[in-house]
């Protein structure tokens, strides 16, 4: 599938393009572009893809680490639950929260961040149990990938941390958490250095926005949320993937199933202590040290869940360009769960796992079968199209027509960057003169800048005033006002693609 239709990946793909591809003379990057490592956070991503890509090429490096995210998150989820002595199949409970808003919307480093987090979290368990030189070195390795990975699973595994580390005194709490000092380094120098760090601050609210400098000053406080529409809007963020009840089927499944095993481990206790004196004994008492650890690491990671909860609701939705905020700590929620439920036995058992398990095969089916649908039905000449354009030129994009029968949200959103995947030079939408970006345009040859939401109101560009810096114009849908202008001219027509070259003697 050459072009799954998640919102921001082509945007991901462009990027580790103009990386790997900066020197090549006929794609140009060299000339619009100059490459920023230091100022993203997302540095392990890209950096991973732009290993892959020579062996692999761009597309396959990204589904590459998309399919190990994917693939990784109830495994990880195993070992975290694994290294507390919990019920491994309860990790089945991440399989229906694989396949979510934030993935579809394309937030490729929040969801390779996931697992990354909970692998770290049980590295850090056996660390408290079995402390060895070889695992808090790798626990310090994954603490710093984590970070350049993303900084809200970054947190929640620091957080976990130190809920684990601390105890038997400063001097033992101290030398657990030594792991962590590479990361928090980072962190801190990446808070003081980056205007998005900069930014991430006055998200915050640990800054103000005129304090931090620019390009940030000036700009509007943190945006919130009333508690209510947070409540109605959760499922959105948990399994919000394709139109229709679908999801709304997937998650209730999973709810139930947690409501379910809950229900049956408070009943198992009550019956417990309703039992003889010696029975309430044997199951309330640890038949070793190591039982009696795990059970309160257990309850000191279970904080975690009501933690992320809160913050969901707590947290602002969006501040200046990073959006969204509060609803990455819905998911980091779900995700928790497991570790705060009961443990239940014999067919209880087999029946609560099995169920999710088959919610989560269900739903990647489903979801799977959209994939292919959007492939074969929507995306249509596109790559032909594209390939209209000559190499290195400068485009840009005018997306009507954004959305998709098959999935939610707006998988053409992003379109220029596809242009760019294939024939590098410069586009716009892009997230370039974004601080999360790797590349930056170089202020001597760039396209003008554009105000915000401008990708998303085509209607409002006027193509004579707006569009002169640009050579093409790929369109889709509309194609509004360029189809009168006299300073464009139509090239081709395969709608509901369309592409647009500036006539010559017209722009500056």
């Amino acid at each position: 599938m050459r072009h799954p239709p998640i919102q921001d990946w082509p945007e991901h793909l462009a990027a580790v393009r103009v990386l790997s591809s900066y020197h090549d003379p006929a794609m140009r990057f060299a000339e619009y572009f100059t490459i920023d490592l230091g100022r993203t956070q997302y540095l392990a991503y890209y950096l991973a893809a732009w290993a892959l890509t020579p062996m692999l090429g761009v597309r396959i490096a990204n589904v590459v680490l998309m399919s190990a995210a994917l693939i990784g998150l109830p495994y990880a989820l195993r070992a975290l639950l694994g290294a507390l002595g919990r019920p491994r199949g309860y990790a089945l409970f991440a399989l229906p929260l694989a396949w979510n808003a934030h993935l579809i919307l394309g937030f490729l480093n929040f969801i390779v961040a996931l697992p990354l987090m909970l692998w770290g979290l049980s590295l850090s368990v056996r660390q408290r149990e079995r402390p060895t030189r070889l695992r808090a070195a790798g626990l310090a390795a994954l603490a710093v990938v984590l970070f350049y990975t993303h900084v809200v699973p970054f947190a929640f595994f620091a957080v976990g941390v130190v809920l684990v580390s601390v105890g038997d005194g400063a001097r033992a709490s101290a030398r657990r958490l030594l792991p962590l000092a590479p990361s928090a380094a980072c962190a801190l120098a990446w808070l003081a250095s980056s205007p998005a760090g900069r930014a991430t601050l006055a998200a915050a609210g640990l800054v103000t926005a005129g304090s931090i400098g620019a390009p940030a000053a000036g700009r509007a406080a943190p945006t919130y949320q009333p508690w209510g529409v947070s409540l109605q809007e959760l499922p959105r963020w948990l399994t919000d993937v394709l139109p229709g009840d679908a999801d709304d089927k997937t998650l209730v499944v999973w709810a139930v199933a947690a409501l379910v095993t809950l229900a049956l481990g408070v009943a198992a206790r009550r019956g417990r202590a309703d039992g003889p004196v010696a029975d309430r004994r044997a199951d309330s008492e640890p038949t070793h040290d190591s039982e009696a650890t795990r059970g309160a690491l257990t309850a000191r990671l279970g904080l975690l869940c009501p933690l992320a909860a809160l913050g969901y609701f707590v947290a602002p939705t969006s501040y200046d360009w990073i959006w969204p905020i509060n609803a990455r700590f819905a998911l980091i929620a779900a995700l928790f769960v497991p570790l705060v439920l009961p443990r239940v036995r014999g067919v209880a058992y087999g029946v609560v796992v099995a169920s999710v398990a088959a919610a989560g095969l269900v739903d990647t089916a489903a979801v799977g079968r959209a994939f292919v649908e959007f492939e074969r039905h929507e995306v249509g000449a596109l790559d032909a199209t594209v390939h209209e354009i000559p190499m290195g030129a400068r485009v840009a994009a005018l997306v009507f027509d954004r959305g998709s029968r098959y999935v939610r949200f707006s998988p053409f959103l992003h379109a220029a960057s596809w242009v760019q995947l294939e024939r590098g030079g410069a586009v716009m939408f892009t997230f370039d003169d974004f601080p999360q970006s790797p590349v930056r345009f170089r202020a001597t040859n760039r396209p003008p800048r554009v105000p915000p939401r401008w990708e998303w109101t085509p209607e409002r560009v006027d193509p004579d005033r707006d569009l002169g810096w640009y050579d093409y114009v790929l369109v889709r849908g509309g194609p509004g006002r360029i189809a009168q202008s006299a300073g464009w001219r139509l090239i081709d027509d395969r709608a509901p693609w369309r592409l647009f070259a500036r006539v010559r003697g017209a722009g500056p």
